[in-house]
């Protein structure tokens, strides 16, 4: 037995034997990616220090793919949630080093040949489908919403955040053109909005906004699109409802 491991059985046999009056945490003596069971005889209370510790010395203690496997658990002790005060241990700036090293050597090795889905890679029409398929119909409950109406409420999209929505939308509608809206899509946009007021100050913004597009000459109205197929210069508007490969005048192929 070195060192390392009459460190890490000293630490787990202390806790069988005491009781701990505030923030504990649970940890398994086998790590469970070694095989280790949820037994009662698996588990002791450690304090997040000692929680810590004891993931730091299994990283000294194996080596080869067990040695990997326990990296990757001590790098999982830096995350927190409203479960955990991880944070509340001190991790030293020469841990975090040595930590961090080794991860990215292990890391590395792990995901060899395997196509990173952070590197652009496209996603599949297929995977697509399956992604639809599985949010449909998913409902998320009330405190969900309000949670996320709470985060947003109040924030600003940056000017890139904007002009990537922007390119977005219009990539989007200059390959596929919309027409005039449908009467069934009219009533669905009536009964949507039907009885609810809008928000204080939405109407006065949407006016100096149309006051500015026509000021500076950009209001979808004032933008007009020459047909090719006859002498009309129409606005966007028209010009999909009424013009280009709509338009009266076109030459059948």
């Amino acid at each position: 037995m070195n060192k390392y491991q009459t460190w890490y059985q000293n630490i787990t046999e202390r806790a069988r034997t005491r009781k701990i009056d505030g923030y504990t945490e649970s940890h398994h003596i086998i790590p469970k990616s070694l095989n280790g069971s949820d037994d009662k005889n698996n588990l002791v209370d450690l304090t997040a220090r000692e929680h810590f510790v004891c993931h730091w010395l299994l990283t000294k203690m194996y080596t080869g793919e067990a040695k990997s496997k326990m990296i990757y658990a001590l790098n999982g002790m830096k995350r927190n949630s409203k479960h955990t005060q991880r944070y509340e241990t001190l991790i030293t700036s020469r841990v975090y080093e040595n930590l961090k090293k080794q991860f990215s050597v292990v890391h590395s090795a792990s995901m060899k040949g395997r196509e990173p889905w952070n590197k652009g890679v496209p996603i599949t029409e297929d995977q697509r489908k399956k992604n639809s398929i599985a949010a449909t119909g998913k409902k998320f409950s009330a405190e969900s919403i309000a949670k996320r109406v709470a985060k947003q409420t109040g924030q600003k999209r940056t000017e890139e955040q904007k002009n990537n929505i922007r390119k977005a939308v219009k990539a989007k509608l200059d390959a596929n053109p919309r027409g005039p809206m449908s009467d069934l899509h009219k009533e669905a946009i009536s009964q949507g909005t039907k009885g609810k007021a809008k928000p204080p100050g939405q109407g006065a913004a949407i006016s100096a906004t149309v006051a500015a597009q026509r000021a500076a000459g950009t209001h979808y109205s004032q933008v007009k699109i020459q047909c090719p197929h006859c002498p009309v210069q129409a606005s966007k508007a028209r010009y999909n409802a009424y013009h280009g490969l709509k338009c009266k005048h076109r030459t059948p192929v």
